[in-house]
């Protein structure tokens, strides 16, 4: 696919400005004056007279900081242009220290408020939204005029970083900028086979006539091309705009008999929505072509609707200043309903120049397309599906092929399922396709895998006998299915603002309860005779100042093949972080990882729904014993509590308050800290679900390992008083009390 990205050149010589906003001034000397001139660039093509106009100029000028970079605002002017050649400017260089470095940003046609803007940091954060966009030029009510552009300004010898005043009174500061559209630019060309003409059916007909509209089109966009190229752009806000027959959509068969010939002319702002739903984020034009199709030589048919959904790129991303091509031979008709479009496959797509462009609209071959309803399916506690993917094809479909199929087993490995699983289509050029895969356990089914409680990952490829091909994945659940995340560390709200990242004031690290006064006691100096000591994993390393998750290796002794680690935090000398001061192993207690327990549907054990809360704790009533939250995360080994000298100490004000109070962390793709600070007490039922899950599973390794666990309140318990919150772990003899917080996790 060609991609020439055009630039709207405007040739400029920069000097320094003062805020303010004036009018044309000319016949200045150019040593003491801004002096811009706009000539270069501006070509004479269709809707130019839009796409090229330069409304007003929003000037910025940075000072630079050590790095080069922009820093603090110097100076902003808004100067009007009205698309004049020259515009000349009351600043003088001599309002700039001499020698100095400074950056110059341009902005066209904004519409953003600029008054707050005291650095470069203000100025890269900020959006525009455009609601109607696509309908830039026209003269419809919130379409804009003219488009965004921007530029940054360099001197003749190509640098950004510009001397504005040399000291030299008689000499010149000329600094050249290019600038370019913020929008992207779609054409799309029709033309109809000679099966087709387009006819202009009326109201009185049920047609909605010939009309389009856009959804997904993104409408928002950073005002600076370098803050559009550092972020996410499967981000931005989309909308679906309303239907319109405007002058970019050139379909008139009522006043050109028998045309054979589209046209579309639309924009859009960048975006990107590759791996994500086609139906939420992907940018497609909707148009109706109102036709008669003939059929065969003695008949033909009348669509007063026919509706196309056109894909407007093939590769799922706008990007700004280019202009996007898509060629279609249309030879069928569309659906008769808008809610269900067929989907047109472009004969062909290119980028080029954003500049007058005469386009050949293709040959008279049949044109080939595949299309799937959707890219993704997600499968629940079912074997076989038959009625969520459909295709359409312009040959039958000769195979679909599983190209891949695993699930992340209880230590974040990826393990290949081979077991039975296939997709089949339905013959002929439509139909649906019937996805098997014997995850659920069947009677008289063999050989199956025992990983029925994680999620199983599927990828398809479809091929058509002319050779086109589509993908899609599917994602298998079971009624209860665990994933994980890795812990970095643990502290308590308590802790005076101790972290194992930052110190606090007081810095603790450790917790001892008193079961006596029923309070807590600190120590700086995490050890075995705490109730609680904050603990860190080594799983991350530092890597350009952001914690990374390393892959473990696993050992015979650690399956994880990370380790937990007590954790005394002291300051070093030289400042920085915390760092341990005992760093043994702490004994078998090596998996820092939460598990996340998802559970869809009630059984005769136990009821999903919500546990109900009191006061910040799970509520101690029976009614609550048998619930298990639909989505619940158990704290990793992170937040094991000490087999210490209070094994003995039964209180379960103790467990409630050390849940309310425990704090884990973890973090995000990016290397932000994700911090869960939300654990209480689980319910009986919930530690039921725990310990049935935990033993044999690839999804989840044995968590409560100790002899009997807190929970809100556990009505079969044997014994008096505080025991009967206490639940026995089965196949150990310990007598241990431990707590292993829980948390809601939606």
């Amino acid at each position: 696919m060609k991609r020439i990205i055009n630039t709207l050149l405007c040739s400029i010589f920069v000097l320094p400005v003062l805020s303010c906003q004036q009018e044309l001034i000319f016949d200045v000397p150019v040593n003491e004056s801004i002096v811009l001139d706009l000539s270069s660039g501006l070509t004479k093509a269709a809707h130019t007279d839009v796409e090229s106009y330069v409304e007003h100029l929003d000037i910025f000028i940075f000072e630079s900081d050590n790095n080069g970079k922009p820093a603090a605002l110097a100076t902003h002017e808004t100067v009007v242009v009205n698309n004049q050649k020259e515009i000349v400017l009351e600043a003088k260089r001599s309002d700039f220290v001499a020698g100095d470095a400074y950056l110059v940003y341009l902005l066209a046609n904004s519409t953003a408020d600029f008054s707050g803007i005291e650095n470069f940091s203000q100025l890269n954060q900020m959006k525009q939204e455009d609601m109607n966009l696509h309908l830039t030029g026209l003269d419809v009510s919130g379409a804009p005029q003219y488009f965004l552009m921007d530029a940054v300004a360099k001197d003749s010898d190509g640098n950004s970083l510009v001397v504005l005043n040399d000291g030299v009174p008689e000499n010149n500061t000329m600094l050249n900028a290019l600038l370019a559209r913020a929008a992207a630019k779609v054409v799309i060309n029709i033309a109809a086979s000679e099966r087709i003409t387009f006819v202009d059916y009326g109201i009185s007909q049920g047609s909605e006539g010939g009309l389009f509209y856009v959804r997904n089109m993104p409408y928002e966009t950073w005002v600076l091309a370098e803050t559009q190229k550092a972020v996410n752009l499967q981000n931005v806000k989309l909308r679906t705009t309303v239907k319109t027959d405007t002058e970019y959509f050139t379909w008139n068969p009522g006043f050109e008999s028998g045309s054979k010939k589209v046209s579309l002319t639309t924009y859009v702002y960048p975006h990107h929505w590759n791996d994500e739903s086609i139906l939420e984020k992907e940018t497609c034009a909707v148009i109706n072509l109102p036709m008669d199709y003939k059929v065969s030589d003695s008949e033909t048919v009348a669509y007063h609707n026919s509706w196309y959904k056109i894909p407007m790129t093939d590769d799922a991303t706008f990007e700004r200043n280019n202009i996007y091509v898509i060629d279609i031979l249309l030879d069928r008709p569309g659906a008769s309903e808008e809610s269900e479009p067929i989907t047109l496959d472009a004969l062909s797509f290119s980028i080029t120049d954003w500049t007058e462009v005469t386009v050949d609209v293709g040959n008279e071959t049949r044109p080939s397309y595949l299309q799937l309803n959707t890219d993704h399916v997600d499968m629940y506690n079912v074997n076989t599906d038959d009625s969520s993917l459909e295709f359409a094809s312009s040959s039958p479909i000769k195979s679909i092929v599983l190209d891949r199929a695993y699930f992340i087993n209880r230590m974040g490995k990826e393990v290949t399922v081979n077991q039975g699983i296939k997709a089949t289509a339905d013959a002929g050029l439509n139909g649906g396709i019937t996805i098997f895969s014997p995850f659920v356990k069947e009677a008289g089914v063999v050989n199956q895998d025992s990983h029925n409680n994680v999620i199983r990952y599927m990828t398809f490829t479809v091929t058509n006998e002319d050779g086109l091909t589509a993908q899609f994945t599917v994602h298998q659940y079971p009624t209860i299915y665990i994933t994980h995340e890795v812990g970095h560390y643990s502290y308590r709200d308590d802790f005076g603002g101790t972290t194992y990242m930052q110190m606090g004031n007081p810095n603790y690290s450790g917790a001892s309860w008193n079961n006596n006064s029923k309070t807590w006691t600190y120590t700086q100096n995490a050890s075995n005779s705490n109730f609680f000591g904050s603990k860190v994993s080594n799983s991350y390393r530092i890597v350009n100042g952001k914690p990374v998750l390393q892959q473990p290796a696993s050992t015979s002794y650690n399956e994880s093949g990370y380790s937990i680690y007590y954790a005394y935090w002291e300051r070093p000398r030289s400042g920085g972080n915390y760092v341990m001061n005992d760093d043994s192993n702490v004994s078998v207690f090596n998996n820092p990882r939460m598990y996340h327990i998802h559970v869809t549907a009630t059984s005769n054990e136990y009821i999903v729904a919500r546990p109900r809360m009191e006061d910040g704790y799970t509520e101690s009533t029976t009614d609550n014993t048998m619930l298990v939250s639909p989505s619940f995360m158990i704290a990793s080994q992170l937040g094991g509590t000490d087999l210490g000298s209070q094994n003995n100490s039964v209180s379960v004000e103790k467990a409630k308050q050390h849940c309310a109070q425990y704090v884990e962390v973890t973090y995000d793709e990016a290397g932000n800290p994700v911090i869960y600070d939300d654990w209480r007490l689980p319910t009986a039922a919930e530690i039921e679900i725990i310990i049935s899950h935990q033993y044999d599973s690839q999804a989840m390794v044995e968590v409560l390992n100790g002899g009997q666990y807190y929970c809100a309140i556990n009505p079969a318990a044997t014994g008096s008083g505080d025991q009967k919150y206490l639940k026995n772990i089965p196949n150990n003899n310990l007598t241990s009390n431990h707590v292993r917080c829980i948390r809601d996790a939606y």
